[in-house]
């Protein structure tokens, strides 16, 4: 069955707006040769939609004239009388795992209904041009269309792009744009649009005073259900594959149950990643390949971001970009990917309790995941700061007040809810309008289970490492970027580590290599291949820029990165620079 990506949906714009949004929509695609597209209309609105192969079968005629239409990628088949059921029932809850949005159109095309997953994985763009209303899971058609300039600018969100790389709740770049929520019912009509949450996955108490081994043996078969079922959907699958701990489960499972996946890592030969990911994939038999991206690929990529993403997030993902045009050769099979699930097992817990216990707090993560620290953006900001500051915090506290649940699940929500939606999510939209994808942790059974579970087996995701220790053993003596030592230590690894220890980094050669997590450093290598040429439009844009920020800063930044790998954060901070640098040099996206 086909699948569709994306979609634009708009009525009541004036001939203007809708020019320049479906020109804004074109160079978004246009790098997409493959993708399938098709117009519709009901009554004065106009939905675009685009994907893979037959789309048609993804949009769905009701018996009073609506259309109904999924968007995304559920897991498992499609069967509209699952939906046409669920849609009639008193508490409506998608009958579909994964990435899903399901829009429904009335006859008129009046009315627009929309519910999406739990996550809001697919975030979705709307605004209200003068009489005229539009949503777009393309950013840059909705500020075409709207017209936006940097006079729109909403500080707040400044703020938190510089500080976090993205934005909070339902904000954008911009005051009168908006995303939608996640987890909730969607309605637009001549009254405006209205929201209502549906909390189909909520945290409890419920395995509070479960015993450890339960535990352990629950989210083993929960966790293993979840990757079975989305590996049912496909025969054959592309597996990127880290050190790290969600793509090595997937791995496990893909093994156990015969799925055939090719594994794929990229970087140097002597990183954490590549070498532990070759390891793994040696060990499950399956075929590896190690990528190598091209030098360029920033200064090659960052313009069809720019156009695709505008200014959703920082300008961060286009090593993803090249990897997948790097693997269009290769067999033809659809992304398997580990999303949310270090989130979901606990990963984060702790840093996140540490920043958000304090009475206030400006950023959502630890220092070391901040672009710029609140001292930082305080030190360099040259536009009004106290109140845009402040409204960060109070969103802050906003959010965490407003979530159900102990203060652990709080934060986990606002991690979910906020870097997951509207940052890593980036990964999986890739892979989708690439090859597909399936994105197995997107499961409700599993999601409520980890907010289910006590704070203890979540932190340093030690419940997940007992699922290992049990069940994957012979994964569980791999090392990784998961932790200082693998699970499962052995004579031969001790032996490693203690040489490793003794050594100078140069002799970390052969069975040394991938010790002390030699980090990725695609990133950094490109700029320093390039030069300035990798960051645009950031020096293109310098003068409108230093209205806003002390652009020594950013060429401080600038010398650092091409001198040193040992520090992403410099970079970090020019790629949220980047951002801003890109609307208040060309507000439409026009890339003059």
């Amino acid at each position: 069955m086909g699948s569709i990506v994306g979609f634009t949906l708009f009525n009541d714009l004036k001939e203007v707006a809708v020019k320049r949004l479906l020109a804004a929509q074109e160079r978004a695609l246009s790098f997409f040769k493959d993708l399938e597209r098709k117009s519709l209309a009901l009554g004065e609105t106009s939905l675009e939609v685009w994907g893979h192969r037959e789309i048609s079968e993804r949009i769905h005629p009701m018996s009073d004239g609506s259309l109904l239409v999924l968007i995304g990628s559920p897991h498992g088949s499609v069967k509209w009388e699952e939906a046409r059921e669920a849609l009639h029932s008193d508490k409506f809850e998608l009958p579909w795992d994964g990435r899903v949005i399901l829009l429904r159109i009335s006859a008129d095309g009046r009315r627009w209904t929309m519910w999406n997953d739990w996550l809001g994985s697919i975030p979705v763009f709307h605004a209200e041009p003068g009489s005229g209303r539009i949503a777009s899971t393309l950013e840059p058609v909705v500020v075409a269309s709207a017209g936006y300039t940097p006079d729109d600018f909403f500080l707040p969100s400044v703020v938190s792009l510089l500080i976090n790389g993205h934005y909070l709740g339902d904000w954008t770049l911009y005051k009168n744009m908006k995303t939608i929520p996640p987890d909730s019912l969607m309605e637009w009509d001549e009254k405006g649009f209205r929201t209502k949450k549906l909390w189909t996955v909520e945290p409890s108490q419920s395995r509070w005073e479960a015993g450890w081994d339960d535990l352990v043996d629950e989210m083993h078969e929960l966790s293993r259900r979840a990757v079975a079922d989305a590996l049912k959907s496909h025969s054959h699958w592309i597996l990127p594959l880290s050190s790290g701990l969600d793509s090595r489960l997937i791995a496990g499972v893909a093994a156990e149950v015969g799925a055939d996946a090719h594994a794929y890592a990229w970087g140097a030969p002597n990183t954490t990643d590549v070498v532990y990911s070759q390891k793994i994939a040696r060990m499950l038999g399956f075929p590896w390949k190690r990528i190598d991206l091209p030098k360029d690929f920033l200064k090659r990529y960052t313009p069809r971001w720019a156009d695709w993403f505008g200014s959703a997030m920082h300008f961060h993902g286009m090593y993803q970009m090249a990897f997948l045009d790097q693997v269009r050769t290769e067999p033809s099979a659809p992304i398997i990917s580990g999303y949310i699930g270090d989130v979901l097992s606990g990963d984060s817990t702790k840093d996140l309790d540490a920043v958000h216990r304090v009475r206030k707090s400006y950023q959502l993560e630890s220092d070391w995941y901040c672009h710029w620290t609140v001292e930082e953006v305080r030190s360099h900001a040259i536009f009004p700061l106290t109140e845009a500051l402040e409204a960060n915090a109070d969103e802050f506290k906003r959010q965490i007040s407003s979530l159900p649940g102990a203060f652990y699940q709080k934060t986990q929500f606002l991690e979910l809810w906020n870097r997951q939606r509207y940052f890593t999510s980036f990964q999986s939209i890739l892979s989708d309008y690439w090859r597909g994808v399936a994105n197995p942790f997107m499961n409700r059974e599993y999601a409520r289970f980890c907010l289910s579970i006590p704070r203890m087996a979540l932190d340093d995701r030690l419940l997940l490492s007992g699922v290992f220790r049990r069940y994957y053993g012979r994964l569980a003596v791999i090392p990784g970027t998961y932790a200082k030592d693998p699970f499962i230590l052995t004579g031969k690894y001790l032996i490693k580590r203690r040489m490793v220890e003794v050594l100078p980094p140069s002799l970390h050669r052969g069975p040394l290599r991938g010790f002390g997590n030699v980090q990725l450093r695609m990133d950094i290598a490109s700029v320093q291949s390039t030069g300035r040429d990798a960051l645009w439009p950031l020096f293109e844009a310098r003068e409108r820029l230093s209205e806003w920020l002390d652009f020594s800063q950013l060429e401080r930044d600038f010398q650092t990165v091409m001198t040193s790998r040992e520090d992403i954060r410099p970079l970090r901070r020019l790629q949220s620079a980047q951002t801003l640098a890109y609307r208040l040099l060309d507000p439409l996206g026009r890339n003059i």
